[in-house]
């Protein structure tokens, strides 16, 4: 379907008119930004659907499988790992010759994000190489160590809130995700959880989080993150279950499943949660850009009004 036919056409189902002449594109419900330089700056009404749509967005009416990233995408228990890890690596990376810190640090948000999706081990090797092409010195592991030792214990302080009852499961969702998923299985829709961390640590915290059992046992994270690859997880998935790009959306912040999706011919949804303020429509640009670089075809804040928002993403 043409794009401009498609919006007008799911904006006079959600809104009940086409986009008025003189106003904000599709203002009350949904917020459709086409053009690639947008970046919002600020939270949005709790009820406005915001859904950047880039050129190659086609929805996908045939869609049967729904691959989400988890942390970051569906839980938002590790909220604040970029911070982490620009603690870690700022001290140790060596500034290049007339870089600013402010320099250095928008490039380690953009190489976080496109690692992102993978084992974080695979980040600390390109972290290594990098250090020591800039001359300094860098032990692969203790980096690693550094970073995992300061998030687990960060993330270990929200799981025992969950658990103990101090906090509800859903304040360590992403805003909307449980609506959504659970609209998912009442709509038919399969929902895979894939992840770049380890397999036992995923399973034990979408259980925690009480999403587990809309995926019906598609929880998938790396035993070996020297031989873990999205993409390779996401085509034995298709061959098994018999489904093909056609079918196939994917979600996520990461670098990893955006560029996985798009080589197999699925919908690449790019999630850029606010890793602060959970559920207030802001954009986060680094992850905006690094996304968009990945070849996302559409872009997200959460997932408000998950109704509208499986409607656009399937056509509807």
């Amino acid at each position: 379907m043409n794009l401009r036919r498609f919006i007008r056409e799911t904006c006079i189902r959600h809104l009940g008119t086409a986009a008025p002449k003189n106003q904000d594109c599709f203002a009350r419900k949904l917020v459709f930004f086409r053009q690639t330089h947008f970046t919002p700056a600020v939270p949005i009404p709790e009820d406005q659907l915001q859904i950047e749509l880039l050129p190659s967005f086609q929805p996908r009416p045939r869609a049967t499988h729904v691959v989400f990233d988890f942390d970051g995408t569906l839980s938002w228990i590790r909220h604040g790992w970029p911070e982490v890890m620009q603690t870690v690596m700022t001290d140790r990376i060596p500034l290049r010759d007339g870089e600013t810190p402010k320099e250095l640090r928008d490039w380690l948000f953009g190489t976080m994000y496109n690692y992102n999706g993978r084992p974080t081990a695979v980040y600390m090797d390109a972290m290594r190489d990098e250090i020591q092409e800039r001359g300094g010195e860098a032990d692969h592991s203790e980096m690693l160590e550094a970073f995992l030792v300061a998030l687990d214990a960060l993330a270990q302080q929200r799981i025992n809130k969950i658990s103990n009852g101090a906090c509800a499961p859903d304040d360590y969702l992403v805003f909307g995700a449980r609506k959504l998923v659970n609209l998912m299985t009442t709509r038919g829709l399969k929902s895979i959880i894939l992840s770049g961390n380890p397999n036992d640590q995923v399973n034990r915290e979408a259980e925690l989080l009480g999403i587990a059992d809309c995926c019906e046992g598609h929880i998938y994270g790396h035993v070996d993150a020297n031989s873990f690859s999205k993409q390779s997880v996401m085509e034995k998935l298709m061959a098994e279950e018999k489904f093909t790009g056609e079918n196939l959306i994917a979600i996520g912040d990461g670098g990893a499943e955006i560029k996985a999706a798009r080589a197999l011919g699925g919908l690449a949804v790019a999630i850029c949660s606010d890793e602060n303020v959970n559920g207030s429509g802001t954009v986060d640009p680094h992850k905006r850009d690094t996304l968009l670089a990945a070849g996302a075809d559409a872009v997200i804040a959460d997932y408000r009004e998950p109704e509208a928002l499986l409607g656009i993403l399937m056509g509807e």
